[in-house]
């Protein structure tokens, strides 16, 4: 007690002293504007892209200005003051979440700085040497790409990524030394992947290390490491011109601040207040920078946070300035660990102890408007008990009444993990009704690095974090490094599409080894914990329809619940078989002649259940028995391979078997790199002239399976053709006479892209029967066409079993004699049309016109075909139809209709281009070696040994194909002289191999 009213005391005398900000303003201390912009294609239009593969580069030994403090000086001494009060270690768990998406981005083996943005369709992330763009499932729709895609020549890393919801464009940021500067891609449009970007040089003069990007109203706002000690008189907050910089003006313009009054003792990280939700602050509100001060440290005299307000003018940029700061006192905290050290925290083993990250505002700041105040929250690390083995976060929700009035604390805490484990590396948001999600790290002597996050309601007591810990992901690795230096920063972002939903990046460790340095993206809401306590209602009028030997349909009303019914459990015979999501199912599985009794019970959330309806009673039909195989599988059936071939057979007389793998296949630049589902998939190596190419076939035959009694079945998998063109084909092969004849129901040939595609196949035609299917693989005349399966799926009843659309649609349409009546639409989930097109007289009677549709995230979609004078396209004034596909499959057909057709169906997401791995990174490589490099003469050498070329093609830095010789041979000597300076790519081809080369051209005098 004597101790919390010390605190208190000190609090309330020091606030009532320094709320104001003291001191005049500053003048920029420096001004300036961009050193270049480039524009980028877009990466779906690049021809090379270079994979981040192999470029990953060690950070060195943990950053250099290790925080200094006086012994003894500074408050608390001992515990936290939050520590002990009950209102943080056993708070009302009032708010509650589940994941509502969970995914691992980067996998590595260096520290990876993980960071990462959510948009409507795309999730963005980078880690040090890379970057790679997902959809909202985590599908991957570009590879791991290098830095250098993005900022030619440049991959030193430090990479930051954003989101600017105001503007839906994406923002890359990384920092470089040559010369000291950063480096900003800033998107052309809302599509990562199908847009361009606009790349900046900015030069700072000296290194700006751990450099961080806010949005704001009137620029971009960067913070770093910059000038330690000396911050007050050094220009360590920067601002670009936004405006510009999204236009791709070349003239954008750079102004630098310092930090008057700010003490650091060594390494510092201050924080830009950063934009969220939907409205910007006006345009002439000034963007403010918060940094911690700790009285431990020399020159502090008191626990407080400084804040400082920019005035930016971009007519006159030096007139620009920087407010004297704002000194907001808080509770006592100690933010420095074992003397200002980077090795702190407890793991599990021998190793380094994890470094807290501390002095630092953790990455973002997050600002938002609302009706009646302004708010920003933020948070750091707090030594919980003067142990410096023990951490916790300290988290601040500042608001302001108005734009420009003082910054005031409106709640504070500590959190303390629930288990006694440290939390550290924290990322703060608040959503549109001002709950609060906090995302962070933990660790123990027990526990290795994982990740979790909680949150707090708008509602609950203030100062405390009331939603039950939830795990993101668990580790099972130690440190890989000496130094036992930690992931430097995680981000949180808001999900622009319901500005609810929070999207938290973080590294953890997991093996196995070496790549045990993972990012993980979690994405989650806080919600009221509900508490109901009222059952459903009872279903009603249960019936059985469409009784075989094998199933029945079960249909009833539907139940009615205070909140929402989560599902039915289907009872059989008195135990539960089944749960349905909605008022019908198909039972199967059933034995011919014979009687079995069903009901249904509804249950909600809460788990309540409602009471049990009427009572079924069913008599199977005697079973059929067609043409084919006998004693066959019943569906549904999956195989993904992960105990061998399961009851797969390869077939004699033909030339090759499929093999069960999980990692890459052995050839370069062919097959997948790993599973589509699982751990491992089945493949054909098609290595070997003679002997794996050319039109060597192989043949894997399925087992029996009995489609007697079905009244429906599709066939689903997942296959991966990627290679090269002259790739050979897949196809599907079906018997229904015990293999006598076999039919094909489905095939691709030629390269299918370096992604896992989904086929799936409707067996219509053989239901009645035992059925047997294959596949059979035929090379063409390449090694470089590794072609493999897995995820396989047999449903039956009508389930359909993963028949999403995957990549490019195909829209076929065939006018009638009225081509100016027709249109179509195509509308995402949110309600956006993101295709179109309508016809006129210019388009001829009866003629046909393919449209293509690319660039599509997972996710829902509506495509709707229409008639304006309400008659269709077929057949009364001519035989109009229409065909949307994808490479799955047929969407939908049809012609005959009114005014419009509309069709509901879904995508899934697959990787979209391809990236090729930098193979002179291998110090080993000898196959081919080009000099001289930089080339100076015109003239590229490649020295090939005994490997002949058949193929090269040399690329820009922007991934363009500059240059291609076929049957280059032995020559050795390349022309290069109408190529203008600057770095290029070579790719080789070779007997069984592929190379991808780095070579730089001089200016020429």
């Amino acid at each position: 007690m004597k101790t919390k009213f010390f605190y208190f005391t000190l609090f309330m005398f020091c606030s009532f002293a320094l709320l104001a900000q003291t001191g005049p303003s500053m003048k920029a201390s420096s001004v300036g504007k961009a050193v270049y912009m480039k524009k980028i294609p877009a990466l779906s239009q690049m021809d090379n892209i270079i994979s981040a593969k192999g470029l990953a580069h060690d950070a060195p030994a943990k950053r250099r200005g290790s925080n200094t403090y006086v012994p003894g000086k500074g408050y608390p001494q001992g515990n936290d003051p939050f520590f002990n009060e009950a209102s943080q270690k056993s708070a009302s768990k009032m708010a509650t979440s589940a994941p509502v998406a969970s995914f691992d981005a980067h996998i590595g083996t260096v520290l990876n700085d993980a960071t990462g943005a959510i948009g409507p369709n795309h999730y963005v992330y980078a880690f040090n040497s890379g970057f790679g763009i997902l959809d909202r499932s985590g599908n991957v729709l570009l590879p791991e790409a290098s830095l250098a895609t993005l900022f030619p020549g440049e991959t030193l890393g430090d990479p930051i990524v954003v989101y600017d919801n105001f503007a839906d464009r994406f923002i890359v940021m990384q920092f470089s030394n040559t010369p000291n500067g950063f480096l900003i891609a800033v998107g052309q449009g809302p599509d990562p992947v199908n847009d361009g970007w606009f790349t900046y040089r900015f030069n700072t003069g000296t290194f700006p290390d751990y450099e961080k990007l806010s949005i704001w109203s009137d620029g971009y706002y960067i913070t770093a490491n910059k000038d330690q000690n000396a911050p007050d008189v050094n220009d360590v907050v920067f601002v670009v011109e936004r405006d510009q910089m999204l236009v791709g003006d070349p003239g954008a313009q750079l102004i630098g601040f310092p930090l008057p009054g700010a003490e650091t003792n060594g390494f510092y990280s201050p924080g830009g207040f950063n934009a969220t939700g939907t409205t910007l602050p006006p345009v002439g509100t000034g963007c403010s920078i918060v940094y911690l001060q700790d009285d431990s440290w020399s020159g502090v005299s008191q626990d407080e946070l400084k804040i400082w307000t920019t005035t930016v003018d971009w007519t006159t940029p030096a007139n620009s300035s920087i407010s004297a700061p704002q000194s907001i006192p808080t509770t006592p905290f100690d933010s420095v660990f074992d003397g200002g050290s980077f090795q702190n925290l407890d793991e599990p083993g021998t190793g380094p102890d994890i470094d807290a990250l501390q002095a630092t505002m953790m990455y973002m700041t997050q600002y938002r408007r609302f009706g009646t105040h302004n708010s920003v929250v933020m948070n750091f690390v707090v030594d919980l008990d003067g142990t410096d083995s023990l951490a916790g976060i300290r988290w601040y929700e500042l608001r302001q009444t108005g734009d420009g009035a003082p910054w005031t604390i409106y709640q504070e805490g500590t959190y303390v993990q629930p288990d006694g484990l440290s939390a550290f590396c924290g990322s703060i948001a608040q959503d549109a009704q001002g709950n609060i999600g906090l995302a962070y790290t933990v660790v123990s002597s027990s526990v290795f690095t994982s990740l979790r996050y909680t949150g707090r309601l708008a509602s609950d007591p203030l100062n405390t974090m009331t939603a039950v810990e939830q795990v993101s992901a668990d580790g099972d690795a130690q440190n890989n490094r000496g130094d036992g230096r930690y992931g430097d920063y995680g981000q949180m972002t808001i999900d622009p599409t319901d500005d609810m939903t929070f999207w938290h990046i973080s590294e953890y460790m997991k093996g196995p080894s070496p790549n045990v340095r993972r990012s993980h993206v979690v994405a989650f809401k806080i919600e009221p914990a509900v508490i109901d306590n009222e059952a459903p209602s009872t279903p009603a009028n249960l019936v059985a329809s469409g009784t075989t030997a094998r199933q029945t349909t079960l249909n009833w009303d539907a139940s009615t619940d205070n909140v929402g019914v989560t599902g039915y459990d289907i009872y059989q015979d008195g135990v539960v078989v089944a749960t349905a999501p909605d008022a019908t199912f198909i039972v199967t599985g059933l034995a011919p002649l014979t009687t079995y009794t069903f009901s249904v019970i509804a249950k909600d959330a809460s788990g309540n259940e409602s009471g049990a309806s009427n009572t079924v009673s069913v008599t199977t039909l005697e079973s059929t028995t067609g043409p084919g195989c006998l004693n066959g599988l019943l569906a549904p059936y999956n195989e993904s391979f992960e105990s061998g071939l399961g009851a797969w057979t390869q077939a004699s007389g033909d030339d090759l078997d499929w093999t069960v793998d999980s990692a890459g296949t052995p050839s370069n630049n062919t097959g997948p790199s790993s599973a589509d589902d699982g751990s491992n998939y089945i493949y054909v190596e098609a290595s070997g002239n003679g002997t794996g190419f050319p039109n060597k076939r192989a043949i894997l035959n399925s087992p029996c399976f009995d489609l007697n009694d079905a009244t429906a079945a599709v066939f689903s998998f997942r296959y991966h053709m990627f290679g090269s063109s002259n790739f050979g084909s897949l196809d599907v092969e079906a018997s229904n006479d015990e293999g006598v004849t076999w039919t094909s129901i489905w095939t691709r040939s030629g390269n299918q892209g370096n992604s896992w595609q989904t086929a799936t196949i409707d067996l219509a035609a053989y239901l009645g029967s035992g059925l047997q299917l294959r596949f059979n693989r035929l090379t063409g005349g390449t090694w470089q066409a590794d072609a493999a399966i897995d995820a396989i799926s047999l449903t039956a009843g009508g389930g359909p079993g993963g028949n999403c659309a995957t990549g490019d649609l195909s829209l076929s349409i065939t006018f009638d004699n009225y081509p100016q009546e027709t249109s179509w639409t195509l509308v995402d989930a949110g309600g956006t049309t993101v295709a179109s097109e309508s016809y006129s007289t210019a388009n001829p009677d009866g003629s046909t016109v393919t449209e293509t549709i690319t660039g599509l995230a997972s996710g829902s979609y509506t495509f709707t075909i229409s008639d304006s004078f309400g008659d269709g396209i077929c057949c009364g004034f001519g035989n109009g139809s229409y065909t949307l596909s994808s490479s799955a499959g047929t969407i939908v057909s049809g012609g005959e209709f009114g005014s419009s057709d509309v069709t509901d169906f879904c995508v899934q997401g697959s990787a979209r281009l391809d990236t090729y791995e930098l193979t002179d990174v291998q110090k080993n490589d000898q196959n081919f070696v080009l000099s001289p490099n930089p080339v100076n003469n015109g003239i590229l050498n490649i020295s090939v040994g005994k490997t002949a070329i058949q193929n090269l093609e040399i690329f820009s830095m922007f991934g363009q194909l500059v240059l291609s010789v076929n049957d280059q041979g032995t020559k050795q000597k390349v022309d290069v002289s109408n190529l203008p300076a600057g770095t290029y790519f070579a790719r080789i081809t070779g007997k069984e191999i592929i190379e991808t080369k780095q070579f730089v051209i001089a200016n020429r005098k």
